[in-house]
């Protein structure tokens, strides 16, 4: 009987952690970009995106979308931390679908920031989206320590009650959109959920073996970093967040679009093929496109990267488009 007591307030202790998940606990406005008074604080983004006319300042026609939208800076609980991430999403206040927005990088290398909340967040929230973004656990001031495609995938995963509690966000109509790293992040997720309507990659990390071949830096400043146990367990950890590794249990009720450059020397873009492969094989719906000399950001395809993105998130999210027949079929 004596032990039966402690259990119990550690279940009880874990329960109300798991309760907790997705907790708003800090939701700051970035008025940075929607006041005059606040453009001083950012001259060099202020410059980018605005200009000044007769004492008043306007948004340059490329970033109009800004007087669209509204950004704020969140903190939200997950496995009982205090983690950093970014809020955007229209003016307007009629429910709308959400995209979980997968940053790249390790810590604070690749970590959101203003840029990104303006140039990636506020624009896939202007195409009508909620968009939530994590820094995941440990980056940007939040507690905890990330692990590189460990426990941090909780950090996404419990963006989920946090939307769920936005009176603008339609739950219903889910989305993932991830980039390099967080391309890793988005297969990951997709391992654990299939209530996501339709997922985008760009650049996606699929396979940590063919990572540690092909960049070699990657060993010590990344895996051995970050990833709990890599010394001990290279094998076991480095599969687990590899979704070559991993395609057997990736949901195949989400179609993936799958975005790679060519000339991509980042994350190979042979990791795309077979990936794509493995795909048909198992019967992921996907797309994959190669963008011919496209970089790891795809840069130059700027304008094409994001119609595609935002042409996929319509078709299978707003307007809940059938999924594709993966089945050998035709004349």
């Amino acid at each position: 009987m004596k032990y039966i007591f402690p259990f119990f307030f550690l279940f009880l202790f874990y329960q109300n952690i798991a309760a907790q998940n997705g907790k708003l606990i800090a939701r700051q406005p970035l008025d940075i970009f929607l006041r005059k008074e606040s453009f001083g604080q950012n001259k060099k983004l202020a410059g980018r995106i605005s200009f000044e006319k007769n004492g008043e300042r306007f948004f340059k026609p490329k970033y109009t979308y800004l007087d669209s939208v509204e950004i704020e800076q969140i903190t939200y609980l997950s496995d009982g931390l205090k983690v950093k991430g970014y809020l955007a999403f229209p003016k307007y206040k009629k429910q709308i679908p959400c995209v979980i927005y997968n940053r790249g990088g390790n810590r604070e290398f690749g970590s959101l920031n203003e840029y990104k909340a303006v140039f990636i967040l506020a624009r896939v929230a202007s195409w009508g989206y909620v968009v939530a973004a994590s820094q995941y656990r440990g980056n940007g001031g939040g507690e905890g320590r990330e692990e590189f495609g460990g426990s941090d995938v909780n950090d996404v995963l419990n963006l989920v009650p946090l939307l769920s509690n936005i009176p603008q966000a339609d739950t219903s109509r889910m989305a993932l959109y991830g980039w390099s790293r967080g391309g890793m992040m988005t297969y990951l997720a997709l391992t654990r959920s299939c209530r996501f309507k339709a997922a985008i990659v760009g650049g996606g990390l699929s396979d940590l073996w063919a990572f540690m071949e092909t960049r070699q830096d990657t060993i010590e400043t990344v895996f051995a970093n970050n990833i709990p146990g890599y010394a001990m367990n290279t094998k076991a950890v480095l599969n687990a967040r590899s979704a070559i590794k991993q395609v057997g249990k990736i949901c195949k009720t989400t179609p993936i679009l799958m975005l790679h450059g060519t000339a991509d020397w980042r994350v190979v873009p042979e990791m795309a093929l077979d990936l794509s492969k493995a795909f048909l094989k198992e019967k992921v719906p996907h797309r994959l496109v190669l963008f011919e000399g496209g970089d790891h950001g795809l840069r130059e395809f700027n304008d094409e990267v994001n119609s595609m993105a935002k042409n996929w998130l319509d078709k299978y999210v707003k307007n809940k488009a059938p999924l594709p027949v993966l089945k050998m079929h035709g004349k």
